[in-house]
């Protein structure tokens, strides 16, 4: 006796054909199952090929596994949303270049190239010739696109009150827009636009980006950054900055906007000067302090900042300070004259001094700022793995279309490093995942059988992974 089964899986709906018969060996009845195909019309049994005439027409195999994680992982955590409720039917195009930054970043006119061979072509359909990338740029990169993308960003990042992290690096490039401007750059004078990112202390997310002329100093670009994060709804919280942000300017400014802030001080000031000489006692054992399997020495002073009462922190790291001495001996020569200039040069070898606008427990300042490195990294990932530089843009729109593009992938790498853990990196992730590939036929695709350490990665994520997948 046969009857006919069906099916669901994802949109399609697929039948068998159940044939009953007895199992004379262990005495009950059992079934066997034939493949029938997709569903064409239920009431009129009428199917497509079967499985076995298919296989016969597989037209290719594509890289599967790591946009496939990429596309159901973003889509869970909800960014895909924030990306649908900004950009709108620009979506599927954008996501397709996230995943190429991500997976192979290189030229973006080599972007098609890399679709043609992965699953995203059926997963987000969208057309990746460069002249619609060139015209995708300048369209997300609108000023209106912009700022709607950071309000729905923000309401969906997760941003706590422990801190801020602000930092500031040069993109040089050869590019003919009023931004792009002349100023120095690793010891040379350069073309360049300036990035400032924040950071979310907690987190270690990105939480907004602007662009500042090349020839603005650092200094210049704190209070319009902290203006334009308040618009944004990011409230006022403990901000930590490197010396370039350090003026009477920014110190009374984040005073009267009664934000609280921690900033390295730089070394030509007075006030650093007077804080070395008052630390003579600063090799204490009174002053040790551990940091991870560093030992330092921190001495906190009580001082008058610009009229305000805040604290400085004279940090000194004995290794440092072997290393920078060895190297002034060996300049200064032992015939030089030693004059009061030189013995301050001495002095200072090893040390760096944090003020902090609030009182802070002696054993945390240096894990406080030393957070702002963080900053620094995703620079250094930003310019290395997805490839930031060379700028390759000729409008003010396009290179806000292209640093937003880099803004979103790097959110997308950090959401899935968090959700990773410490146990396999993004890279190692992605690398094994891209072994994963599909077989191609007329309308769906069959996913092969995974291995061990691909299916726990899918299940450590909570993405489950069809055998067969209509497109």
């Amino acid at each position: 006796m046969s009857f006919v089964s069906y099916k669901k899986i994802g949109n399609k709906e697929y039948a068998y054909e159940l044939t009953s018969y007895w199992d004379k060996k262990a005495k009950q009845s059992r079934h066997k199952s034939k493949y029938l195909g997709v569903v064409i019309d239920k009431e009129k049994k009428v199917f497509k090929k079967t499985l076995k005439e298919k296989l016969l027409k597989e037209e290719l195999i594509l890289d599967f596994g790591d946009t496939f994680l990429l596309h159901r992982f973003l889509e869970k955590e909800g960014f895909t949303k924030v990306l649908e409720d900004t950009f709108g039917d620009k979506t599927n195009m954008l996501f397709n270049l996230v995943c190429y930054k991500l997976r192979h970043p290189s030229a973006m006119r080599l972007a098609e190239t890399w679709q043609n061979g992965n699953v995203i072509r059926h997963l987000c359909k969208a057309e990746l010739k460069s002249q619609r990338i060139s015209e995708l740029m300048v369209e997300i990169g609108d000023e209106d696109n912009y700022r709607l993308f950071f309000e729905n960003y923000l309401s969906f990042i997760d941003h706590s009150s422990d801190g801020l992290l602000l930092d500031v690096t040069a993109m040089p490039n050869q590019i003919h827009i009023p931004f792009s401007q002349w100023d120095y750059h690793d010891e040379d004078i350069d073309k360049q636009v300036n990035l400032m990112l924040v950071v979310d202390k907690a987190s270690s997310m990105p939480l907004f980006f602007r662009y500042i002329p090349g020839s603005v100093p650092d200094v210049s670009s704190l209070k319009p950054t902290i203006e334009e994060l308040k618009k944004l709804g990011i409230k006022d919280t403990y901000c930590i900055f490197d010396a370039g942000f350090y003026s009477e300017g920014n110190i009374r400014a984040m005073h009267e906007k009664g934000i609280p802030f921690m900033v390295r001080l730089p070394s030509n000031r007075v006030l650093y000067k007077e804080l070395i000489k008052e630390s003579s006692d600063l090799e204490s054992m009174k002053h040790a302090s551990a940091y991870g399997e560093r030992g330092l020495f921190v001495k906190k002073h009580g001082i008058h900042l610009f009229g305000k009462k805040a604290f400085a922190y004279v940090v000194l790291d004995p290794e440092r300070k072997g290393r920078e001495t060895r190297k002034l001996i060996l300049r200064l020569g032992e015939t030089d004259e030693i004059t009061d200039d030189k013995e301050f040069l001495l002095k200072k070898k090893g040390i760096m001094i944090l003020v902090s606008s609030i009182d802070l427990p002696r054993n945390d300042v240096v894990s406080f700022y030393y957070s702002r490195h963080t900053a620094e990294q995703l620079f250094r990932f930003s310019k290395d793995d997805l490839e930031l530089l060379p700028l390759r843009v000729h409008k003010e729109e396009s290179m806000r279309g292209y640093l937003l593009l880099t803004f979103i992938t790097l959110s997308a790498f950090l959401l899935l490093k968090k959700k990773l853990g410490k146990k396999v990196t993004v890279e190692e992730a992605l690398l094994l995942l891209r072994n994963l590939k599909a077989k191609v036929f007329k309308d769906e695709m069959l996913i092969p059988e995974m291995t061990k350490k691909q299916r726990g990665l899918f299940e450590g994520l909570d993405v489950l992974v069809p055998k067969v997948l209509g497109i």
